[in-house]
């Protein structure tokens, strides 16, 4: 820009120069040429320039430092623009990938609709499914208890089974024992002189044994005695004396199965207590776990309050 001034301020010395040549020639000829001259060539610049080129020296410098500052922003503002350009470029650029990635965003989320319609779908049919297998669950636990109603039952009859055909076997408890005895010796002479059983030595005995068949050292108690007797009246006889051995060590039981022996257990208190009050009482022969009071079933784990 400063040659360009330059450049014009030269024009203009030397038009002023052929200006002042002319002078010399007749004023006639002088009319001419200055109309020949400047046929509608001036133009604002040049006015301008004619303007500055008659300016001071000091006043031209300011203007000319004045149009350089005024460059000088243009070319700031030149590279604001470009930055500002290059940043717009860059927005379209993010704005194009990120039109992309909302676009592969909306087909994952079409996909996940997709899915979890899928999924509901397969949520109801399970539903569905758990609702049948509650309903049949609830079936089956009907049944499974009625089972094992059946089963304790043949289980009970079971055991009473088993307490029928040991029904001629009675156990002593507390008999003394002695190395290389004759077990059926001793307990004969137990009958005799604890029960007072009037036929001991006559009574039929089928097996006898103590158990178990061999003594614990770490133990000093006798082992119980069991007998089986041949008939069952025998046995009967036998038991009716056991009132002989109250306040005594001596202990004789019918043979039973351990788990009828642990249901008579939780009766006994009230079996005691009617004994001892003088009300009948009585375990059931066939029913060995059963007991009766006054001719009641009595249930079982009840107390008798008189």
């Amino acid at each position: 820009m400063a040659s360009f001034l330059t450049g014009n301020q030269t024009k203009r010395r030397t038009r002023s120069s052929i200006s002042s040549t002319e002078s010399t020639s007749s004023p006639d000829t002088k009319k001419v040429k200055s109309f020949d001259v400047y046929p509608e060539e001036t133009t604002q610049e040049d006015d301008e320039i004619l303007i500055a080129s008659n300016m001071p020296a000091n006043e031209l410098s300011e203007k000319m430092d004045e149009v350089l500052r005024k460059l000088s922003k243009l070319d700031t503002i030149e590279d604001t623009v470009n930055k500002i350009q290059n940043s717009l470029h860059n927005l379209e650029e993010r704005t194009t990938k990120l039109e992309k990635v909302q676009d592969s965003t909306n087909d994952t989320i079409s996909d996940l609709k997709s899915a979890m319609t899928f999924c509901s779908s397969d949520v109801s049919d399970l539903k569905k499914a758990l609702e049948e297998a509650t309903a049949s669950k609830e079936v089956l636990t009907v049944k499974v208890q009625d089972l094992e109603s059946k089963v304790e039952g043949l289980k009970t009859k079971d055991l009473y089974l088993e307490a029928y055909s040991r029904r001629e076997n009675i156990k002593f408890l507390n008999i003394e024992e002695e190395e290389g005895e004759d077990v059926e010796e001793v307990l004969r002479s137990f009958l005799n002189a604890q029960l007072n059983y009037r036929d001991y030595n006559h009574v039929e005995i089928q097996r006898i044994h103590r158990n178990p068949s061999k003594k614990d050292p770490r133990r000093n108690n006798p082992r119980p005695i069991l007998a089986r007797f041949l008939r069952a009246k025998d046995c009967e006889e036998i038991m009716a004396l056991g009132r002989n051995l109250k306040g005594s060590k001596y202990q004789m039981f019918v043979d039973l199965p351990n788990e009828l022996v642990q249901r008579r257990r939780v009766q006994m208190n009230a079996f005691r207590t009617a004994k001892a009050n003088r009300i009948p009482a009585a375990f059931s022969k066939a029913e060995p776990d059963k007991l009766y009071i006054r001719g009641q079933l009595w249930p079982i784990g009840k107390e008798l309050i008189i």
